[in-house]
């Protein structure tokens, strides 16, 4: 993720395309991650596990067949998970820190310290990478989610940030009484647009939680994708950055139509 900060002060155009930029960017990451965990799975139905040692116990299993085995594993891993092309930006982990972190530190001790690959623990691989892959296919439904939102949103603040150039801020003093009152009118209208494409935005972060159950100490979709602008909630911020524009329009004709 970039850390280059995004003002949300900026024309609302440059902002809500650099949202759709940032989704966009994850889109393709979540799913180049997803693809690589099939991949994996592929590889690793193919690693025979440590065949049990003759006469050495239940427990005891053929150490070359298993070490192969925890080696082959590493290589699939590498191959797959850890050659996305954002790995190393995103990520930068060592084999060893990666498989701790999807999998879990038992998982992820004994892929890297254990004697070898048991059936046990190929199942357990297994079935912490299927679990990796299905975060991600969930995420992705959030992503598109977002992205349904911020070009709703977006699209309307795009459509009233082009309208506002018709409007002086401040009206000259020939501007008859009629007309005054017809931009006020408008301008009024925008408002309310505005407000209403804010209370959406709010909605969809508050349905997004919901709908997806995300933990409480968990941060909220745009607080997670958005940290390189400088506000946790940069759509929501260029709606109360336009609001104010088109406020100032109003107070400007209500003025003049006060005889001001």
């Amino acid at each position: 993720m970039s850390t280059t900060a995004v003002r949300t002060g900026t024309a609302s155009r440059s902002v809500v395309d650099a949202l759709q930029s940032r989704l966009d960017a994850e889109r393709r990451a979540v799913t180049e991650e997803m693809d690589a965990f099939d991949a994996f799975l592929d590889r690793l139905g193919s690693v025979d596990p440590g065949r049990p040692a003759p006469a050495a116990g239940l427990d005891a299993f053929d150490r070359r067949s298993g070490g192969a085995g925890l080696d082959a594993v590493r290589s699939a891993y590498e191959d797959t998970v850890m050659s996305v092309t954002h790995y190393d930006e995103e990520y930068g982990d060592t084999y060893r820190q990666s498989v701790v972190e999807e999998f879990g530190p038992e998982i992820g001790v004994a892929l890297t310290e254990g004697p070898c690959l048991h059936p046990h623990l190929k199942r357990m691989v297994t079935e912490k990478a299927q679990q990796c892959r299905a975060e991600r296919e969930r995420f992705l439904e959030i992503l598109e989610t977002e992205v349904e939102s911020v070009e709703a949103v977006g699209g309307g603040v795009r459509e009233i940030r082009s309208e506002l150039p018709e409007f002086d801020p401040d009206p000259p003093s020939t501007q008859g009484f009629g007309a005054l009152e017809a931009e006020w009118r408008r301008l009024d209208r925008l408002e309310e647009e505005i407000d209403q494409f804010a209370a959406d935005r709010q909605r969809a972060i508050i349905r997004q939680r919901r709908s997806f159950a995300l933990p409480t100490a968990a941060p909220d979709v745009p607080t997670y994708l958005y940290g390189e602008f400088d506000d946790e909630y940069p759509l929501l911020s260029v709606c109360v950055d336009l609001r104010e524009r088109v406020r100032t329009r109003k107070s400007g004709r209500e003025r003049k139509l006060a005889g001001g």
